[in-house]
């Protein structure tokens, strides 16, 4: 099952898989903590992992707090580790005139991607965002951070942005959406949306 997390300010939505893992997606930024571990532990007593889409600050700023409170380490994209490791300008810290202070465990998802389909989450490529952007299948919902909105595509215009790769990744998450009989699309911003988020996502791209 999955939960949208209400955040606050500018974050990122959060969302909440419970199954034989509760793993917590895009946690948001510092200001953020407090308000989700509330309504995580509402829901769980735990959470297992930290999964960040990307490694854009407002979805990944507070990494470092959930590994402290709830012991869990955070997975990204391989090409994104060195990024979130150094918090370096990839993660755009800068727009939010803030420091990125990352956690101390990051595993790259290749090595527990094998892992993750186990447990019914699977993981799809989706570089345009950023380089290392990914999206995830949970059972008839799709993931998808901000390679797509509900009205709308992610920036493409931020360090290792790519128009063409989001365009792919675009049509490759519409095509495995109706393969698989996707009835929901839960975005990094904004409400969850429907199919009709493909047909609308071409028209800004």
């Amino acid at each position: 099952m999955i939960y949208k997390l209400n955040g606050v300010y500018y974050d990122a939505n959060s969302y909440l898989i419970v199954g034989k893992k509760n793993i917590l997606i895009d946690p948001g930024t510092p200001g953020n903590f407090e308000f989700l571990k509330n309504q995580i532990e509402e829901i769980v007593k735990d959470i297992d992992l930290v999964i960040n889409t990307h490694c854009h600050y407002d979805h990944a700023g507070s990494d470092y707090l959930f590994e402290e409170y709830f012991d869990a380490p955070t997975i990204i994209h391989d090409s994104e580790v060195e990024h979130l490791k150094n918090g370096d300008k990839v993660t755009v810290s800068w727009l939010f005139n803030a420091t990125f202070n990352p956690p101390k465990e990051i595993i790259p998802i290749s090595e527990v991607k094998d892992e993750l389909n186990k447990v019914g989450i699977e993981v799809i490529y989706t570089p345009g965002h950023t380089k290392g952007s990914i999206s995830l299948v949970v059972e008839d919902k799709m993931i998808t951070g901000d390679t797509l909105f509900a009205y709308g595509v992610g920036r493409w215009d931020l360090p290792t942005g790519d128009l063409a790769e989001l365009r792919a990744s675009i049509e490759k998450l519409e095509r495995i959406a109706y393969q698989k009989g996707i009835a929901q699309i839960y975005p990094g911003h904004g409400e969850v949306g429907d199919l009709g988020a493909f047909g609308r996502a071409k028209m800004f791209i």
